[in-house]
């Protein structure tokens, strides 16, 4: 029987890349001992997909962390796929679709964006945001109906491609229609930006690795 959560190491075993969006993070429970690395895999309304090397019990309320990013919701079921399991969860938001509604307008924002068609992240900038969407100028193109995952300093965006078209420059212009947005939490920045204090300090002090 493969292990549940309560009974995982200190050290759970990492996820190996797989098909998909392969975005990493961490899930948590207020009923599990530790956290246990996931990849996003996929998403459909209401729901993220993930995939983890441990089944999870259906109903149990989650955290699912992106770098200082998260979102709360609830497991939905859990099924074995191939070596791993497959985990659907709620995305709880206000709006019921991680998105509020504002105006489109011109920003400049890096970002990478994760594909489910390709293996590697591709380089690109934010350029324009709507209430559902976001415009987006890309180092190569993506499909249209590709699933992608968008990371910048301030979110992490579960989207598709809805249009994507070659730019003189030789760039890509694509349009992404928004489904999931996990924003930035102040408490995981704060936690990571302690850590990062604290390594810094131990490293001066000959302390660190």
């Amino acid at each position: 029987m493969s292990p549940t959560p309560e009974r995982a190491s200190s050290q759970p075993a990492a996820i190996e890349p797989t098909l998909g969006l392969r975005v990493e993070a961490l899930v948590k429970s207020p009923t599990w001992e530790v956290g246990l690395p996931a990849v996003i895999h996929d998403f459909a309304p209401g729901e993220v997909i993930l995939l983890l090397a441990d089944p999870v019990t259906q109903r149990t309320p989650v955290d699912v962390r992106v770098n200082d990013c998260s979102f709360s919701g609830e497991i939905l079921y859990c099924r074995r796929n191939g070596s791993l399991w497959e985990v659907h969860i709620s995305f709880d938001d206000a709006d019921a679709s991680g998105l509020r509604r504002s105006p489109r307008f011109p920003v400049q924002i890096a970002a990478r964006v994760f594909a489910s068609t390709n293996e590697l992240p591709i380089e690109g900038v934010i350029v324009d945001i709507s209430g559902d969407g976001l415009g987006m100028e890309l180092a190569q193109g993506v499909p249209v109906q590709a699933r992608v995952a968008v990371q910048s300093d301030q979110s992490t965006a579960l989207g598709e491609v809805r249009h994507c078209r070659e730019l003189k420059s030789g760039r890509f212009r694509a349009g992404v229609q928004l489904h999931h947005i996990m924003r930035r939490n102040q408490e995981l920045e704060k936690g990571s930006a302690e850590a990062g204090w604290m390594g810094k300090l131990a490293r001066r002090l000959g302390m660190g690795d």
